[in-house]
């Protein structure tokens, strides 16, 4: 029986090192970094409110693409050994520098936001809003790691020469000139608003002088700003450079500290006398204290004044002040319809004479209707 030889026993495995070049080694050494410490570096990244089902469903996408690069590598690797194909190598490269350079910023910018922004109670959440000084931080950091991942990217392309390197930058430079018309306003007028701190994340606003316009600032972000509508219950996106153009009325800066200085009109007759009006808001802020949906500050005295005298009535108002910016339309509201009812309990009309067009062009009032015996 022939002798097997020691050399015919051994199995010729060539390791899977041997298939790998520099740039396969580095992929799969990142991609395995990254499925190892998944799950602590989203939590790192993503808010800490976040919903449980959302995260895993995140964590699992990540995980999936960085086990389908690593199988990509491999395989490339493997099927040809002779490097004969670097398109797929090289375009795993290109991804991966942009994702982990945009991962770093992420991290590096929730850091800095943490470090010198400010913190702000937003509802019921606590949060750390952008200052002046945290977003110039993160725009430096931006462009470095911006710079940074250009020059891995090109040199992952094989342009290595300083020419070709060159005619790359160039290129995006003459891009970022011919747009900058675009995006710069929007850019500057956003530290502009961090800077003056006029508004900032959380605060109640009214656009323009429609008083139904009213919203709270969500979020002011690089371009635009973002805002809950209140009324409606959707998001207003603003451009920076535009609301910077805009009258914004800040409704949760108040001029003292009383509050805001909220107003309850109403149009009466001027057989209507004063003692009657003051009466009629007196019996409405007096039921106001047992609605636990109206924050009225009712340690401040009201102020009842005739605001304007027409030809056919006379305006009243009634100002009060409330801290609650946030209820500010269900306040008026709720105290509109309790205006209406004690006006309807003490017998005091709050119709106002309609005129009617004659063909000769005169114009005459129409007696008003009869109260109630």
């Amino acid at each position: 029986m022939a002798e097997i030889s020691g050399e015919e026993k051994t199995m010729n495995w060539t390791p899977l090192s041997d298939y790998l070049s520099t740039m396969d080694m580095v992929l799969l050494s990142v991609n395995l970094l990254l499925l190892l410490f998944s799950r602590p570096l989203l939590k790192r990244i993503f808010p800490e409110s976040e919903s449980q089902e959302r995260f895993s469903r995140r964590l699992n996408v990540f995980r999936v693409a960085n086990i389908i690069a690593v199988a990509v590598v491999i395989s490339n690797a493997v099927m040809h050994p002779e490097g004969g194909t670097v398109v797929v190598t090289r375009t795993l490269g290109v991804l991966l520098a942009i994702y982990v350079g945009w991962l770093f910023f992420f991290i590096l910018s929730r850091m800095i936001r943490r470090r010198w922004g400010h913190e702000r109670k937003r509802g019921e959440e606590t949060v750390f809003i952008e200052t002046y000084n945290s977003r110039l931080l993160t725009l430096m950091v931006g462009v470095v790691i911006s710079i940074m991942v250009l020059v891995a990217v090109i040199r992952i392309l094989g342009y290595s020469s300083l020419l070709e390197a060159g005619g790359v930058l160039g290129v995006l430079g003459v891009m970022l000139a011919l747009t900058q018309a675009s995006w710069v306003p929007d850019l500057v007028s956003g530290l502009v608003i961090l800077n003056s701190r006029l508004i900032e994340e959380g605060d109640i606003i009214q656009l323009g002088e429609d008083s139904s316009q009213v919203g709270m600032v969500f979020r002011t972000k690089v371009f635009f700003t973002e805002i809950l509508h209140l009324v409606n219950n959707h998001r207003i996106l603003i451009q920076n450079s535009k609301l910077r153009n805009m009258t914004v009325h800040n409704l949760s800066r108040f001029a003292s500290a009383k509050g805001l200085r909220e107003a309850l009109s109403i149009n009466v007759s001027y057989a209507v006398t004063e003692e009657e009006v003051s009466r009629l808001f007196l019996q409405v802020m007096e039921l106001s204290k047992d609605n636990p949906d109206l924050p009225i500050e009712n340690q401040y005295e009201v102020e009842i004044r005739a605001t304007r005298g027409g030809d056919y009535a006379v305006e009243w108002t009634c100002f009060y002040y409330i801290k609650e910016t946030r209820q500010v339309l269900k306040i008026r509201q709720l105290m509109l319809a309790l205006l209406l009812k004690v006006a309807r309990e003490q017998n005091i009309s709050l119709q106002t004479p309609v005129l009617y067009q004659l063909e000769s062009g005169e114009q005459l009032p129409v007696p008003p209707a009869p109260e109630a015996s």
